[in-house]
This record gives structure tokens, C-alpha cells and sequence, in this order.
């Protein structure tokens, strides 16, 4: 009985739609592909603000946080914040993976444009 029991957790579990670890582990896959050096890169105060238009099957959002990685000299650049709008479904009752894309994805580098005020309205405080 119990097998059966935790057979039928499993199943339910694996066509959950998608939460905010999911999202956070493709947000870093994505950024780190966008700098220099990918294997350098650092994270920290990473989070996912999901967003009201979410339903049952699909969860959207921003991951925001800060990354850090090195540049062309191999130092370390500091950290910037960075912004990135995910949406994710479940690709079905018996796959843990999901269907995502990225919308809008900002590193704001002390070369580029400040950070915009939509940084905080969209992610609050980074802590």
C-alpha cells in the first residue's frame, strides 16, 4: 500500500507546474551564458517574483539578483544587478522538464545604461 501510495505522489508530483527553483535554475543558465567568461560567474540575492498572470499550468515572473563574473583580464568585474522575465510550463503529467522562454534579460554593467527604477518595481530591495 505504501508503494502505491508514494507511485501516486510521484506521478502528481511530476506534472506540477513549474515553481521558483525552476525558474531560478534556467534564469542563471541564461545569464551566465551571456558574459565572458560562464564558468567564472557568481550569484547572489537571486529570487523570483512570479507574477500575477500565472495559472494553472504556466508560471511567469522575473528572476532578478545580482551576478558577478570575470572579464577578458580574468578579474572579477563586481556585482551588477540583473533582471530577467521567464515564462515556464509543465511539458506534461509524466516530465519534470519544462517549456520556457525569456522575454527580457538586462545585466546592467557599470558600462551600460544605471539601472532603471523599473529594476526595484519589478524586483524590490536586493538583500
Amino acid at each position: 500500500m505504501k508503494k502505491v501510495l508514494m507511485l501516486m505522489a510521484l506521478v502528481l508530483l511530476a506534472g506540477c507546474k513549474p515553481g521558483a527553483e525552476k525558474a531560478i535554475e534556467l534564469a542563471k543558465k541564461e545569464i551566465a551564458d551571456d558574459v565572458r567568461d560562464p564558468d567564472s560567474v557568481k550569484f547572489r540575492y537571486v529570487r523570483f517574483v512570479q507574477d500575477e498572470k500565472s495559472d494553472a499550468k504556466s508560471v511567469s515572473g522575473f528572476v532578478c539578483g545580482q551576478v558577478n563574473a570575470k572579464n577578458g583580464f580574468g578579474a572579477y568585474e563586481g556585482f551588477q544587478p540583473f533582471v530577467l522575465k521567464i515564462s515556464m510550463e509543465s511539458k506534461g503529467m509524466f516530465s519534470s522538464g519544462v517549456h520556457y522562454s525569456v522575454s527580457e534579460k538586462n545585466i546592467y554593467t557599470r558600462f551600460s545604461d544605471p539601472v532603471p527604477p523599473s529594476y526595484r518595481e519589478k524586483c524590490g530591495a536586493d538583500e
